[in-house]
């Protein structure tokens, strides 16, 4: 049994990262954290995943817990989601230190009071925040560019194993983090100066992907595990050009896909357009990024 501490600020967008990453719908959930079955070390790979780990007790009760740690030696990390068990989470912490050994050489414990809920459990992963703080750097970026961040968390609702196409790919984004996680990555974009751009920026982390020009809206691949992309939502688009825009890429990836992962300004509802080209899955997160931009992240699937 493990454990994944959740990223607060989009609690269902984490949760459906993780089962994405798990392949698995079953996970027991409480505020802040999900304990599942899979792989302990998942937050190494995730964008809204903040540490995973392994189980050692959860209990209601402190006595519970504290025979399990009773004599080991730990470095304690506690997280408490919910203010109203601040206090509680004192007594719990001070009972927890006073039976066991710290010192930061042993072992990372995270210490978890969430809904009335202790959990402890031995820390083996954390997001690995190194990689997305690089992949910001890149040398070319532009206004409205998805962070890397986002782009992980996209990847993996994709729950691709082996390839993603980016048929919008901008300054390479969703390339860079699907190269990071292992995967093979294609992309295309209308401008040649996008593709330029997006091989500059991979270049710089010496990651490789496919690249090439192309109309999104006549994509010229015949299969793809699955389509990630952040398709143009702005200024430069009229209602109905946007309308005919999508549309026309909805079909287009319905013919080559069956995994369609994409952004969009949260004020578009998209929905009908993807039953009527065939996606009969659809989940829908939003996620706040400035006071003029809410993104929505559609998940789909044939």
């Amino acid at each position: 049994m493990n454990y994944a501490l959740l990223n607060l600020d989009n609690i269902f967008l984490s949760l459906h990262e993780l089962r994405s990453l798990i392949k698995r719908e079953e996970t027991e959930y409480y505020y802040g954290v999900a304990i599942y079955e899979g792989d302990e070390s998942i937050a190494r790979r995730a964008g809204s995943i903040k540490r995973s780990g392994i189980v050692i007790v959860k209990s209601t009760d402190v006595k519970d817990v504290v025979d399990a740690l009773k004599g080991q030696c730990f470095s304690i990390d506690i997280e408490v989601p919910m203010r109203e068990y601040k206090n509680y989470a004192k007594s719990v912490y001070g009972e927890v230190v006073s039976h066991v050994k710290t010192s930061k050489k042993c072992e990372k414990l995270d210490l978890i009071i969430t809904e009335g809920v202790i959990i402890a459990g031995k820390r083996v992963a954390e997001k690995h925040t190194e990689s997305l703080i690089a992949h910001s750097k890149r040398p070319y970026t532009q206004s409205g560019t998805l962070n890397p961040e986002l782009g992980r968390i996209m990847v993996n609702l994709s729950t691709a194993n082996k390839e993603v196409y980016d048929p919008f790919v901008g300054t390479g984004t969703i390339l860079i983090e699907s190269r990071w996680l292992g995967l093979d990555c294609i992309g295309s974009d209308i401008e040649d100066e996008m593709i330029k751009k997006s091989r500059e920026n991979l270049k710089y982390f010496n990651y490789d992907c496919q690249l090439f020009q192309s109309d999104a809206t006549s994509i010229p691949i015949r299969s793809a595990e699955a389509v990630v992309t952040d398709p143009p939502y702005g200024r430069s688009f009229s209602p109905k050009g946007l309308k005919e825009l999508y549309e026309k890429f909805f079909y287009n990836v319905a013919e080559v896909s069956k995994n369609l992962v994409f952004t969009t300004d949260f004020r578009f509802d998209w929905r009908d357009y993807l039953k009527g080209a065939g996606f009969k899955r659809i989940y829908i997160h939003t996620v706040y990024e400035h006071k003029s931009l809410s993104r929505a992240i559609y998940v789909v699937f044939k």
